[in-house]
């Protein structure tokens, strides 16, 4: 990195005139980052429907060009990723050169948190280099700097492993439930990429994946009203960059199957899918898989990302596992409470 001074700055909120979408959009992607999570289109509308607290964009810049982006929000003197919930990885939005700007992002958020306690980073991809920068951080401040633990995210690695990847659409199993569906009636599969074709069809995915999970001991999310008015947001917020990915399956004129999910700079992304519970036994679930994986490689995807959990379906198909970890980063004054504090209420969350 050069001599020229880095400068941070606060901005007014997700429509700053200064940092535009697109601007943001092309941060990340400075970044080589392929989550969705971590869009402006994403960040923007969870904050509009889950922001609770104070919000905290905090750009650095060196010769008036943006090179990073820290995207938090603070709460009770913690300070957070926004999109911490329902974000299966998130990080910092761009390419950090090094310690000291980490440093100095961390430190311009502080100043704006009356009663600052510490951070909690949720979430961080295993391969991304803020983890060794935030040791540096935690080093130079003489801070304690907590591995709270994580989550394993299977993957399908379609460029690298392509027999393979064509070998699970095979599967017997898969193609004995889809020849149930064929033999019995009119198959149909279609796939939607706009607010003008996916809105119709939400409330009966929301009200089949709340029928889904009632015979579980998992509810549904969509029993909680703001998760709906979240996707309904997000489906017109991103209708026109074009990483929404709908599907739904009908058979005999019955929706039997849905997915809502995105393909973001390579990534076709498994978010949140769902099926008729009482077609079960004939597991539409996994005739929607297989039309899934056809279409992540007609669209040429790099990876087919089931996202967080190590679901054992999953090892069924993957070809490699990555991992998140989530960093509690706290003052060394009363460090060892605040960790424990917000940690357990974290997790009971």
């Amino acid at each position: 990195m050069n001599n020229v001074p880095i400068q941070y700055r606060l901005l007014s909120g997700f429509k700053d005139p200064s940092l535009s979408p697109a601007q943001w959009n092309s941060l990340l992607a400075n970044g080589s980052s392929d989550v969705v999570f971590m869009t402006w289109e994403w960040q923007s509308t969870w904050w509009d429907v889950f922001g609770r607290g104070q919000l905290l964009l905090i750009v650095a810049e060196q010769e008036g060009e943006p090179i990073v982006l820290a995207s938090f929000f603070a709460e009770y003197g913690m300070i957070y990723f926004v999109g911490s919930g329902g974000s299966d990885y998130l990080d910092f939005i761009g390419n950090i050169p090094d310690a000291l700007v980490l440093d100095g992002l961390l430190e311009l958020a502080m100043q704006n948190v009356d009663g600052f306690s510490g951070f909690q980073f949720f979430h961080i991809p295993e391969e991304s280099k803020t983890h060794f920068l935030l040791q540096e951080v935690a080093k130079k401040r003489s801070w304690k700097l907590y591995d709270e633990g994580g989550w394993t995210c299977p993957r399908l690695e379609i460029d690298l492993f392509p027999e393979h990847a064509l070998a699970c659409t095979r599967k017997k199993s898969l193609l004995r439930h889809e020849a149930y569906f064929q033999k019995n009636g009119e198959l149909q599969v279609e796939h939607f990429y706009t607010s003008q074709d996916i809105l119709p069809h939400l409330d009966i995915f929301f009200e089949q994946h709340t029928s889904r999970w009632a015979v579980t001991p998992f509810p549904s999310l969509f029993l909680d009203e703001k998760q709906k008015d979240f996707f309904t947001h997000l489906t017109n917020t991103a209708t026109n960059v074009g990483w929404l990915r709908f599907t739904k399956l009908t058979w005999n004129e019955e929706a039997i199957a849905y997915h809502f999910g995105f393909h973001y700079q390579g990534n076709f992304f498994w978010y949140k899918p769902t099926f008729a519970i009482n077609l079960a036994r004939h597991s539409p679930g996994e005739v929607l898989l297989r039309h899934l994986l056809l279409q992540a490689m007609e669209e040429r995807a790099r990876v087919f990302d089931f996202g967080l959990g190590d679901e054992a379906f999953k090892d069924r198909f993957a070809t490699s596992k990555k991992k998140v970890v989530n960093w509690g980063l706290y003052p060394s004054t009363n460090n060892e409470e605040q960790h424990e504090q917000y940690f357990s209420h974290q997790s009971a969350s």
